[in-house]
């Protein structure tokens, strides 16, 4: 009998008041820390449909004010989402790059290319103040919203969506969602590989080409490990 491509195990995950029970599904052969990336969505759209179970969320399809937010991405999703964008047509992919050239240009322009040495409230007030939208904003919406970022899908509010537009902030009240995200950083080496999302092709011109190759099974308990050391 041929040995099964994939392998599920159910995960339990206690996250302060919330019980996770979740199947992930993974590659058993070695892969590249991409190739997870679903089992990861799978993981953290169970722990938001946890956290916001009895509440009633705001947000709806063309509310896109929290798409102008700093958008953590880690070097695992990167290269997911680059995947994404080579599968799309000439026509798009070109439209997404001048979108993505404008994003550079604009964060560049206000010095914050480099994100090192700054504090998380500094550079998301600022950036947030610059009113940049994600280049995978169309009509106010995400283009790719099944294959968004992980922090993307842990950032949901109770307050009323047009509060979300206010320069500071105020009055918005997000849903308390455990930032299962975190632990992708540094999944594939140590340090605290992440860049915003609207630097993505900036990120890929100077990218590392190499990347490790691990069973699903071993890069799950790499996650699972930076998740329970706080990532």
């Amino acid at each position: 009998m041929a040995e099964s491509a994939h392998s599920t195990a159910t995960l339990r995950l206690t996250m302060g008041d919330l019980r996770i029970v979740h199947p992930i599904t993974v590659p058993n052969a070695a892969v590249p820390a991409a190739e997870i990336v679903p089992a990861l969505q799978g993981l953290v759209n169970a722990v938001v449909e946890a956290a916001e179970r009895g509440k009633a969320i705001s947000c709806r399809k063309g509310c896109g004010a929290c798409c102008r937010q700093l958008v953590p991405v880690s070097r695992t999703e990167g290269e997911r989402l680059l995947r994404v964008v080579e599968a799309m047509s000439v026509e798009r992919r070109e439209i997404l790059k001048a979108k993505f050239a404008a994003a550079e240009a604009a964060i560049e322009a206000a010095g914050l290319k480099e994100h090192k040495g700054r504090s998380d409230r500094e550079l998301s007030t600022t950036y947030f103040a610059m009113g940049v939208p994600c280049p995978f904003l169309e009509d106010e919406s995400c283009s790719i919203h099944p294959e968004r970022p992980l922090v993307c899908r842990e950032y949901l509010v109770t307050s009323p969506a047009a509060l979300c537009a206010g320069p500071s902030q105020e009055g918005v009240t997000p849903v308390a969602v455990p930032k299962v995200s975190m632990a992708a950083r540094g999944l594939q080496e140590d340090g605290d590989d992440w860049f915003p999302l609207a630097l993505l092709m900036a990120w890929a011109r100077t990218r590392p080409r190499k990347a490790a190759k691990r069973t699903g099974p071993v890069w799950v308990q790499r996650f699972l490990k930076r998740l329970s050391s706080g990532g």
